[in-house]
């Protein structure tokens, strides 16, 4: 079984970690927020940590300096992100036995596939997937890059967590400069003598 970057240039190593640091990231800091008292359930949260990743991806896809070869081809429905226009989805679960409906592409995934190089040959037609496993706790145990080929897994790729992705916002902005103001005068009003002078009335 060949490994992606084997199948097609465009799914390296370093762009597949990238996105799995961040898929692991996100899912954790929703676990962590997770609260049975408030009435959290395993659906509830697992829907959250599914749409804070979509969200996230789609955030980074905007970013061209960090994330230049990340695209959205779905954002909505059947969810489907590009790693250099090659279609990708993600699921829980393992990564060899994804759910029958997750090997039906979407419409806009099908036509992107179309319009890949010819030099990648029948793996423009491979569907592409990362598969999230999670401890007992519904914490990232494991995250796989796999691929399907008519139904038949071709490719399987259990990617090294070793380092996690900022995924909330960037914390090397540079900060304006800071600008000097006039400090304010502070005195003591002095209250006016109502009293008539020379003991004049109004009347």
């Amino acid at each position: 079984m060949k490994q992606p970057w084997e199948l097609n240039p465009a799914l390296s190593q370093d762009r597949i970690k990238q996105l799995a640091s961040l898929m692991r990231e996100v899912r954790d800091s929703v676990i962590d927020l997770h609260d049975d008292v408030l009435g959290d359930s395993a659906r509830s949260t697992g829907l959250r940590a599914y749409e804070c990743c979509r969200n996230q991806i789609i955030r980074a896809s905007k970013d061209q300096h960090d994330w230049a070869w990340l695209g959205v081809v779905k954002d909505d429905g059947r969810f489907t992100f590009s790693i250099e226009s090659v279609p990708v989805r993600l699921y829980r679960g393992k990564p060899s036995c994804p759910e029958e409906r997750r090997l039906i592409p979407c419409i806009e995934a099908l036509s992107q596939m179309s319009l890949l190089d010819a030099e990648v040959g029948k793996a423009a037609s491979i569907l592409w997937f990362f598969a999230i496993e999670v401890d007992e706790l519904r914490y990232v145990e494991r995250v796989t890059f796999t691929g399907f080929l008519d139904g038949v897994q071709v490719s399987c790729w259990e990617i090294p967590l070793d380092e996690k992705v900022s995924a909330l916002s960037s914390v090397d902005v540079e900060l304006p400069e800071p600008v000097v103001t006039q400090k304010a005068s502070v005195s003591i009003k002095a209250k006016e003598n109502k009293a008539p002078k020379d003991g004049a009335s109004n009347g």
